[in-house]
């Protein structure tokens, strides 16, 4: 979905970066983003830090399960960038598994059996969406709390 620009100023779009290895759940994530109105483009991990300086998405979901110090230095290049530092990124994560301990920085987390509702509160919580609809739990990650 694209807005229209105004005379002398850039298309404005509404994109979600989304960064997910498991194709079922990046369609559910897709589908998620477009129906809240998001046009969804997705990357490999190795090309997320590059995509999201390009694209400058209004969000990034990131898939939690990726080793501690890739995850780390994602997210840490993520936020050392001008680009790309406000942009807020949040963790696909397993409930089963604690939270990985590079997960400090991230915006929040959402568990791998997401509904839409709490799709829609994460989006609420970071600030890219009003909450009038949003009826689920935002999850803060383990280790932020």
């Amino acid at each position: 979905m694209t807005q229209a620009a105004t005379p002398g100023s850039a298309v404005m779009t509404k994109t979600a970066l989304i960064a997910v290895e498991d194709s079922n759940i990046l369609y559910l994530l897709q589908r998620y983003a477009e129906e809240s109105g998001f046009e969804t483009v997705t990357a490999r991990t190795s090309t997320v830090l590059d995509r999201a300086t390009h694209l400058q998405p209004v969000f990034i979901i990131l898939d939690g399960a990726l080793p501690e110090a890739a995850g780390r230095k994602l997210l840490s290049r993520l936020h050392a960038r001008a680009e790309t530092r406000t942009i807020p990124v949040i963790l696909y994560v397993s409930l089963d598994e604690p939270a990985a301990p590079w997960t400090t920085g991230a915006a929040g987390c959402l568990p791998k059996s997401v509904k839409y509702a709490d799709f829609l509160t994460m989006l609420a919580h970071i600030g890219v969406m009003r909450g009038d609809h949003a009826t689920g739990d935002a999850m803060a990650c383990a280790s932020d709390v």
